[in-house]
């Protein structure tokens, strides 16, 4: 079995230009721990979590709207992790697992050709490892 096997599709992803708030109302609608960044043909930039949002520094300005002081919006791509763990398309599910596991995500993207077709997490490896389909 491979990670195209078990990855999640469609695959939602922000562009660097999305607010950090954008994309915590993207992650917590969804369900998603992680985002890839993509640019506008599709291709992996980055990835951002839960803790890099919760990490980025509050820059002075108005909470309320997330801009900061000379209008500058804090975005997706002023705190992505550039190189985060991307897997492609057909490595084979014990290997994404150990990956994952080594680099201590929860979930990454799956790419073919640097383009992103798809999420893993976990939870997807655990069911495949044992054999349990999802409902």
């Amino acid at each position: 079995m491979r990670a195209r096997d078990i990855m999640t599709t469609p695959t939602f992803a922000l562009t660097p230009s999305a607010t950090l708030e954008e994309a915590a109302e993207m992650m917590t609608s969804h369900g998603f721990t992680t985002m890839p960044i993509v640019d506008a043909g599709g291709q992996l930039l980055g990835l951002l979590s839960e803790a890099d949002i919760l990490r980025a520094p509050d820059p002075p300005g108005d909470p309320d709207t997330g801009v900061m002081l000379g209008g500058e919006p804090r975005t997706a791509g002023s705190v992505m992790r550039e190189h985060g763990l991307a897997v492609p398309a057909d490595l084979e599910v014990r290997e994404v697992a150990r990956l994952m596991t080594d680099a201590d995500v929860r979930s990454t993207p799956v790419v073919d050709g640097g383009h992103v077709v798809g999420m893993v997490t976990f939870q997807d490896v655990l069911r495949a490892l044992a054999g349990i389909r999802r409902s």
